[in-house]
């Protein structure tokens, strides 16, 4: 078997590759990026490319599988460009895998499309309409992806695509906001809600990547680890102060902190994401695809705290 990964360089690619790689049924790998990743792999052979390059369908060509991981998460100053690459770049790695013959494809969406909404159910199944948020490009973007993966499923009834929705997933190396958090030993909490959230391990998610690539899961799933945590609890997991504001007042200061460059990885849609609880049910997952995840959200969670304070300790030690 020949298959291809777009961003093949990506946290999430460098956690799937090793699987890959030990699988004896796949051949080759053919990794597509911006630049290389940090470990090579005897299958993979890596080719310089932007998503957008309507010439990505040669890469394409003898791959009987795409897992599309490639996309911006953390933001860019520049929110055209970030949509620009997420949604048309997605729309065109998709039309280049039809048009090479591609049979699968495995895209790795996020349960951000479905928005954070004050009327979402308490439980959101896949069968839930999808409601990007436009003033977060993140979610704005995985909502538009799917909406073009609609009309395409109907119009290449031939491919399979398996639509995986992550909820955050966490991982030793994962530098994200809860890392920055832990180390800076400042959160906050809100005064006027109560935000819950699901966690899951890098490990499980690359699983299920895995699970749809061996067999045919027609279809949008969602992962995350069984349980939530509220803004509270991360806080005292991570033995951190939680400082107690009211969500406007967090949403405008993180506006203005933004746009005076004060800030870097927490973009002012990423504090609206908090507004109200994306809460998924993963039943979808574990029954028909038979995904077994590790862990639940808190235990990820404290995997996470643990790695991050085993990192400080070895630092500590170096100095």
């Amino acid at each position: 078997m020949k298959i291809a990964v777009t961003g093949s360089s990506s946290y999430l690619a460098s956690v799937l590759l090793p699987t890959l790689e030990s699988d004896p049924e796949i051949e080759k790998i053919v990794g597509i990026d911006l630049k290389p990743g940090l470990v090579n792999f005897p299958k993979l052979e890596f080719v310089k490319r932007d998503v957008r390059d309507p010439e990505i369908w040669r890469d394409f060509e003898g791959c009987q599988v795409l897992i599309h991981l490639a996309f911006i998460v953390m933001p860019l100053r520049k929110t055209d460009l970030a949509l620009d690459i997420n949604i048309e770049g997605s729309k065109n790695v998709f039309s280049a895998a039809a048009r090479a013959g591609v049979k699968k494809i495995v895209y790795t969406s996020s349960c951000a499309c479905y928005g954070a909404w004050p009327d979402n159910p308490e439980l959101i199944s896949e069968d839930q309409p999808l409601r990007g948020m436009p003033n977060f490009y993140y979610s704005w973007s995985k909502a538009k992806v799917e909406e073009f993966l609609n009309g395409f499923e109907k119009e290449h009834p031939e491919l399979v695509i398996t639509r995986l929705r992550p909820c955050i997933f966490l991982g030793p190396n994962l530098n994200n906001l809860m890392r920055t958090a832990a180390r800076r030993g400042l959160f906050f909490r809100y005064l006027d809600r109560q935000v819950k959230a699901q966690f899951a391990w890098d490990e499980d998610v690359a699983q299920a990547i895995y699970l749809a690539l061996k067999k045919n899961y027609p279809g949008a799933f969602n992962l995350a680890g069984d349980g939530y945590l509220t803004l509270q609890e991360m806080g005292q997991l991570m033995r951190i102060f939680t400082i107690p504001v009211f969500f406007q007042v967090a949403y405008y200061g993180c506006l203005v902190l933004w746009h005076l460059y004060l800030l870097d990885m927490l973009s002012p849609g990423w504090v609206k994401a908090t507004e109200y609880p994306i809460i998924i049910s993963c039943e979808k997952a574990k029954n028909l695809m038979g995904w077994k995840p590790k862990y639940d959200t808190k235990a990820a969670f404290i995997k996470f705290v643990e790695e991050i304070e085993k990192d400080h300790l070895r630092k500590k030690a170096r100095t």
